[in-house]
């Protein structure tokens, strides 16, 4: 039998979301380019748990959805990149969002757990909300 992994099915809550918006004060770039990336995880979530169950369909499906997502994320980026003028963004800022957006996909979770939160508010609320999504997906033993 091939194991499934819980996958929640509710996103950060609205609280935690404007919590860390409150305490980071992103622009709207770098709000925009922590969503893109978030998207990008949760691509990659979905591809692992495809290719967990075998569902190369669904295999196929996500790839796209991944290759979708980078564009929008390429899309995205600033053209100037480094150079003068260019918009300045705040990787340390854009970091924090993405730790807290990511959180309800693997990979977000593999690469951001929540000891990256910087701000223990924040970091509080987003613990609080695994635990409960944790409980919803768990799989009763018996």
């Amino acid at each position: 039998m091939v194991p499934v992994l819980p996958v929640p099915s509710v996103e950060v809550s609205v609280y935690a979301t404007e919590l860390a918006a409150k305490a980071l004060e992103p622009t709207a770039e770098e709000e925009r380019l922590a969503e893109d990336y978030v998207t990008v995880l949760s691509s990659l979530s979905a591809m692992e748990q495809a290719l967990l169950e075998g569902a190369w369909h669904r295999l196929r499906d996500e790839a796209d959805q991944l290759m979708s997502a980078a564009e929008d994320m390429w899309a995205g980026l600033p053209e100037g990149g480094d150079e003068p003028g260019a918009p300045v963004m705040d990787s340390r800022k854009i970091r924090q969002l993405v730790a807290v957006y990511a959180q309800p996909y693997a990979a977000g979770r593999a690469l951001y757990p929540t000891g990256v939160i910087e701000d223990a508010q924040v970091r509080t609320a987003v613990e609080e909300e695994n635990a409960q999504a944790d409980a919803e997906t768990a799989v009763p033993t018996a």
